[in-house]
């Protein structure tokens, strides 16, 4: 039979990087071109050849918001471009309110351009199968004012760019999270909502169906919730994890099961899904306050196991936590603790290894911002928090 296979080899040597018998290439560390080869098991005569670049990475600023914010949210659209809305900033010199007005980022010319109104903080935004983005819930006024938690959603049209309002939830929420499913439906769980006379946890769940634009009830979770994190595994299932406990949420059964051991106890954490599929968790506080000093986790979706990994080089939480085109995980921003101040630190989880090594500084100190994956790879970082005035810059890491 025909040997169809190939060997692998890099022109420069063990200068260039390296490269497995599957072709699976790692960069060196030093900028430059190199040139990966191919060359025919059958017949040694022929081969092919392939240059990479490989250049440092760095932060450039881009162009400025319309509005200072912080707790917002960002969706990268399908024609790349990032749709921003809602969170807290300055409102007629008062810090903490609500913004209202939503914005677009244009990557092609690094610019901001104003769209639409979405007063909201606290909410979720999910982009959906079809190109719309679901907003839903949050508060439209003051956060610590109960009564002003919505139950309204509404919808970005993907074809006339335009906001529309769709089905109410059917409670109203703020702090909670949405999460896509296989079959098109948002899995909306937990947060804040009206319990008598004030706002409390709650363990209730429910779907959003994009085709009748209503909210159904969904099966409870063993706990209520806020301030946590869930994440869409391979399975179809979801994860949602905060304070020391997590569960599974399957959507063929519409129940909610506890996993059978539990994450470290801490609020606010980040999850990122890996190339093979497990979740790593990262950052979060204690009691809302104080950064977590020990170890990251990951969760394997097959065995249903949280196992430590390696710990942050700097603890923090109001972080993000970024999935790279190379598979390590950028992790950015946050704070430390009560009053220690935004940081610009960030640095890098590498899978192969379980551990993290400092990566270069943000341009400007951030909390409560956003990190988003363009189409290019590249990290838009936007708004935030720097223990003074709400933000108006926004960055890219490439």
């Amino acid at each position: 039979a025909q040997d169809t296979s190939v060997s692998w080899s890099i022109q420069e040597g063990a200068a260039g990087g390296s490269i497995t018998s599957a072709g699976v290439y790692t960069a060196p560390d030093a900028d430059g071109d190199y040139h990966i080869i191919a060359t025919s098991n059958e017949d040694k005569t022929k081969s092919a050849s392939a240059k990479i670049t490989v250049a440092a990475s760095v932060f450039t600023e881009t162009g400025s918001l319309l509005t200072g914010r912080y707790n917002h949210t960002a969706i990268l659209l399908p024609n790349g471009q990032v749709f921003i809305a809602g969170g807290e900033g300055i409102v007629n010199g008062v810090t903490g309110m609500v913004v209202s007005g939503a914005e677009r980022f244009d990557p092609t010319d690094g610019t901001f351009h104003s769209d639409g109104t979405v007063e909201r903080d606290g909410h979720t935004a999910t982009l959906l199968a079809n190109g719309d983005v679901l907003i839903t819930g949050g508060s439209t006024d003051n956060r610590e004012r109960p009564g002003a938690i919505t139950a309204t959603a509404e919808l970005l049209k993907a074809d006339t760019g335009l906001l529309e309002p769709t089905g109410n939830m059917l409670f109203a929420r703020i702090d909670h999270t949405a999460t896509l499913l296989e079959d098109g439906r948002v899995l909306i769980a937990g947060g804040f909502i009206m319990n008598e006379s004030d706002l409390g946890m709650s363990a209730t769940a429910e779907l959003y169906d994009p085709v009748s634009g209503t909210f159904s009830q969904a099966g409870s979770m063993s706990q209520p919730r806020a301030h946590h994190a869930a994440a869409l595994l391979s399975s179809g299932r979801v994860l949602l994890i905060g304070d020391g406990s997590a569960e599974l949420y399957n959507p063929a059964t519409n129940t909610f099961t506890v996993t059978s051991n539990n994450p470290a106890s801490r609020s606010d954490v980040v999850l990122t899904t890996l190339r093979d599929g497990r979740v790593l968790i990262v950052g979060g506080g204690t009691s809302y306050i104080d950064a977590y000093p020990g170890p990251s986790e990951l969760f394997d979706p097959v065995t249903e196991q949280f196992t430590t990994t390696g710990a942050l080089v700097t603890p923090r939480l109001r972080h993000t936590a970024t999935l790279l085109p190379d598979g390590t995980v950028l992790v950015a921003g946050g704070i430390t603790g009560w009053g220690s101040g935004s940081t610009e630190a960030t640095e890098i989880y590498d899978p192969s290894t379980g551990l993290f090594k400092p990566g270069l500084r943000l341009l400007y100190e951030r909390s409560a911002h956003t990190a988003t994956l363009l189409s290019d790879g590249s990290v838009l970082f936007v708004g935030g928090y720097n223990w003074g005035p709400d933000l108006l810059t926004a960055e890219i890491y490439k």
